[in-house]
Formats: structure tokens, C-alpha cells, sequence
């Protein structure tokens, strides 16, 4: 997930990976638009070199999330009238580092200069492959695969155990002909939701339950034994959602651009020995009941070779094992900034960092990171996430805020109601198949 560009101007691309860029930050105060960030951006690997563009911070452009390749989208900040005001890029470093000790987030401000100065990081790793990412953390491992069972990843081990309940309830909604109209956004497909998602495809979809930290109301309403599942796994997640790849059909090599979260796969229903996913040099086989971890900025593609049989899997998309809490919440800030450039905007992404920091340190450190169980669970009461509610009482809480009838209009289908750019709902996530 790229942060941000401005415009274009030179760059040298240094030995070790790095773009260097002289201007970083203050470049913002002469872009003629306002920067913004961590919008979706995957291409495939024959367009990998990136083409500069403006994308603004309304929520339109970086809150239509998680999905494939964006158009850009700009929104002009009014000037000042003061040459003494603060570029826009040192106003969002001023208030990261307002909300936060410095030294627990320099790596996250080290990031968001790297990208507002237009940054690439790009390297070939010695019999792994290629990793290119333009939303990069400095000193994160990167492996193409993860061992799933090697002690990094207790909550899929515990999804692995439970996937029978997944599957089982997955497929019950499948066999439901009024899903579409229950749900939103249910199968929606890159192409439809992008126009430049072509190496994508028609073919692959998804069914979004959870998008940058945030549950999606009417789907999990849907399926509450598996976000009951996810939550009782303490699963660091960003993002989470159901995809569906159809037979004979796959994603070209592309990259996911951001090297600090990462991608987990549980297959659920797959087509045995007959689909797969290459990340770097690997290629692995998807088994139902088996989880797979990857870092997606290394270039990757999928096939389904199946000629009759759909591919279905649960996708979480979560933090890199090697963040601190801090710099999880400083990411997320960047989240909630981004989405409103206004003073009062920063404000409150602040106000709400310093909230899920102390709520964090509430929390035992094997807790699940800074996504919370529902949306309006920014700032929840101690132990909400430590001590998960039962199945019973969380299907009763999923059933309450399920829709009376029909489609619920919400946040996301005002901004396609409302965007002229072809953003659509945003609700695709992005880049894992």
C-alpha cells in the first residue's frame, strides 16, 4: 500500500534497494495537490515500475480500501495564505510524532518521508526473488514464505484446528440465493470495481469482512462463527475476507507494494494439487484445512488449474510478526489521517491513537494487536479483546446489527454513490488472492 505520491521528480536507486529522494516531506508543499495514503496499489509485475500520480485525502480515495489497484483520486487542500504554514507532509510527521514517543514510531516516520519522497524500495534476493515496496519499514525480515507452525503464528494454528466451522458456514451462505441482497459488496471483482485491474481479471472475488481494522457490520453479520473464531485467535488482522478464484483462471506476478503487513491463507474448499500461489521463487499448493503466511511484496501470482471446481479461502491480511504495538497504532494513524487532512481531522486521528495506545497497554502482550472486534470498538473497556464474548452472545450482537431487510446502504456505498473516479466500494482486498 503505497502512502503517497506528489509529483514525479529524480530519483536514484542506490545499491541496497533504496530510491533516494533529496526531497522527502517537503516536497508536499509544492505539490499541487495533497498527498495521501496507504491507498491500494497492485500491478502486474510486467507494469511494476510505478507511474506517478496524486491521490487526495478524501474519503473516497484512501478510505475506499483494501482492494486492487486504485485510480487516482485528488482532492485539493485549500492554500494557506501564510508561506509560514507547515507543508501538509511535516503537519502529519508533527502529529504522528505528537500522539506517540518518538523513538516508538521513527521507523513508521522514516516510512512516511520514504514515501512522500516518491521511494522504492526494490531488491532481488538471492534465490527468494524479486521484493519491490513503496510502503517500506526498514529491518523487517523478508522471506517469501513464512512457516506457519514455526511459533509466529499461534491464532492460524488455531483457525487451522477450527476450519471445519469456517467451511461449514461459508458454504451455507453460498447455498443462500439471497446472499448478494443480505450482504454487500458479495463477490464483487476486481475489473468491476476497477478500471485498471486488468491483470486481475474478472474472475477472482472477494467478501470482505474486516477492512484496515475495521469490521464490516453487514457481512459479519453473516458469518459470526468465524469473526467469532478470528477473535477468539487474537489474530493480528488488518484485513479479512473471504476469495473466490474460478476454474482456470489465476493473477499475473504483481506486488502488494508494503513489506510490513503481511498475508495469511486458510483454504477452505480448493481444488487438490490443482491450485496455487508462486510468492518469490516458492510455489505452494493450497489444501483445505492448511494455512499458508507470505509477504506479499515479494511479486507473486495464482493459478486455479481446476477445470470444473471454484477455489474458496479465508485471506487475513495482518501485521508483519516484527512491529511493535506502537508502530502498528502509528500505522493506523496514518489510517485515520489520511482520511481527513483537516487540522481537526489530525486532531482526532491522534485522539484516537493515544486511545488505542492506552487501551493496548491494558492488554496482555500475546493480545491481537490494535484491530478491534467491531468498528466502534476503537476505544473498548479492558478485556474486551482478551476475553472474547461467547459464540451465543456474539451471534446475538451480529444478528442485531443485521439489516431488516434488503441491501444496507452504508459508509462504502455512499462513496460509490458519491465518486465520479471509478473507485467503487473500495471493499476488494487487495493483491491476495
Amino acid at each position: 500500500r503505497a502512502f503517497a505520491h506528489a509529483h514525479a521528480h529524480a530519483r536514484v536507486t542506490s545499491a541496497d534497494g533504496f530510491t533516494d529522494s533529496s526531497r522527502l516531506v517537503a516536497m508536499a508543499s509544492t505539490a499541487p495537490r495533497a498527498v495521501s495514503a496507504l491507498c491500494v496499489r497492485s500491478k502486474p509485475a510486467s507494469s511494476v515500475k510505478r507511474t506517478h500520480f496524486a491521490v487526495g485525502g478524501s474519503k473516497t480515495g484512501v478510505k475506499s480500501r483494501a482492494g486492487p489497484p486504485r485510480r487516482s483520486v485528488g482532492v485539493t487542500r485549500a492554500s494557506s495564505s501564510s508561506s509560514d504554514e507547515p507543508s501538509l507532509g511535516l503537519q502529519i510527521e508533527q502529529a504522528l510524532l505528537d500522539a506517540f514517543p518518538t523513538s516508538a514510531v521513527e521507523r513508521v516516520r522514516d516510512s512516511l518521508r520514504f514515501t512522500l519522497g516518491d521511494g522504492e524500495y526494490k531488491k532481488n534476493h538471492l534465490d527468494l526473488g524479486e521484493q519491490i515496496a513503496t510502503s517500506y519499514i526498514a529491518g523487517l525480515t523478508a522471506k517469501p514464505y513464512w512457516d506457519v507452525h514455526g511459533g509466529d503464528f499461534p491464532w492460524l494454528t488455531y483457525l487451522e484446528s477450527n476450519h471445519e466451522v469456517i467451511r461449514d458456514e461459508l458454504k451455507a451462505a453460498l447455498a443462500d440465493p439471497l446472499l448478494a441482497q443480505k450482504g454487500n459488496a458479495v463477490w464483487v471483482s476486481a475489473t468491476e470495481a476497477r478500471d485498471d485491474a486488468a491483470g486481475y481479471g474478472p474472475d477472482w472475488r472477494t467478501l470482505v469482512l474486516q477492512d484496515r481494522c475495521e469490521w464490516e457490520t453487514t457481512n459479519i453479520a453473516l458469518f459470526p462463527k468465524t469473526v467469532e473464531l478470528i477473535t477468539q485467535a487474537n489474530a493480528p488482522s488488518v484485513e479479512v475476507f473471504f476469495a473466490k478464484q474460478a476454474p482456470s483462471t489465476g493473477i499475473k506476478p504483481h506486488t502488494d507494494f508494503t513489506n510490513f503487513i503481511m498475508t495469511a491463507h486458510l483454504g477452505l474448499d480448493v481444488p487438490s494439487q490443482k491450485s496455487w500461489m508462486k510468492v518469490g521463487t516458492e510455489t505452494k499448493y493450497w489444501e483445505n484445512g492448511v494455512g499458508m503466511c507470505a509477504d506479499t511484496s515479494f511479486v507473486h501470482s495464482t493459478s486455479n488449474e481446476s477445470l470444473t471446481q471454484d477455489r474458496y479461502v479465508l485471506i487475513v491480511r495482518f501485521w508483519h510478526p516484527e512491529l511493535t504495538k506502537h508502530e502498528q497504532n502509528g500505522v493506523r494513524f496514518l489510517f485515520d489521517a489520511f482520511g481527513d487532512l483537516s487540522d481537526e481531522g489530525l486532531a482526532k486521528a491522534q485522539g484516537s491513537a493515544r486511545a488505542r495506545t492506552k487501551t493496548d497497554e491494558t492488554r496482555d502482550e500475546s493480545g491481537s494487536g490494535l484491530c478491534f472486534k467491531n468498528p466502534e470498538d476503537a476505544n473498548p473497556k479492558e478485556g474486551s479483546d482478551s476475553e472474547p464474548a461467547s459464540r451465543e452472545e456474539n451471534s446475538k450482537q451480529a444478528h442485531e446489527k443485521k439489516p431488516s431487510g434488503g441491501r444496507k446502504k452504508n459508509k462504502r456505498d455512499k462513496r460509490k454513490a458519491s465518486s465520479s473516479s471509478g473507485d467503487a466500494l473500495g471493499l476488494l482486498a487487495k493483491g491476495m488472492k
